[in-house]
């Protein structure tokens, strides 16, 4: 399946979903054992593992978090060579001073928002069109 390079087809036809579960972002130095299937992502940087799960996860792992944060999914397929898409939703957000932590996905773009404004984060991304 091809993704979408068109950022008004997608604007236009893009719908939101939120799972209303609560994530959070952690980093460690420390070996920690790591299920893929247990986890929304990794990124390792200088300073350490980062590793994005379920807030429960985290606190059962024992590692303190930055959260809770809420995922929104951007429900069209979208393509790692869309240009713009990022910078429209974080444009958005930011006007109403909601933080935009972003992670591309292969089919999908997704939306960590703070957990108490995910339904304001919703209503302002839905309000979009090209």
């Amino acid at each position: 399946m091809t993704g979408n390079t068109n950022l008004q087809e997608v604007l236009n036809n893009m719908q939101l979903s939120c799972d209303e579960l609560e994530y959070g972002f952690a980093m460690t130095n420390e070996s920690v054992e790591i299920f893929a299937a247990d986890v929304l992502g990794t990124f390792q940087e200088s300073e350490g593992l980062t590793i994005l799960a379920t807030k429960q996860y985290l606190e059962d792992k024992g590692l303190s978090y930055k959260g809770p944060f809420a995922k929104l999914t951007v429900e069209v397929n979208t393509s790692l060579e869309l240009v713009g898409l990022t910078a429209v939703l974080a444009s958005k957000l930011a006007e109403k001073g909601i933080s935009a932590n972003v992670f591309a996905a292969y089919y999908h773009d997704h939306i960590f928002v703070q957990y108490e404004a995910r339904k304001e984060a919703v209503a302002a991304l839905s309000s979009i069109k090209a």
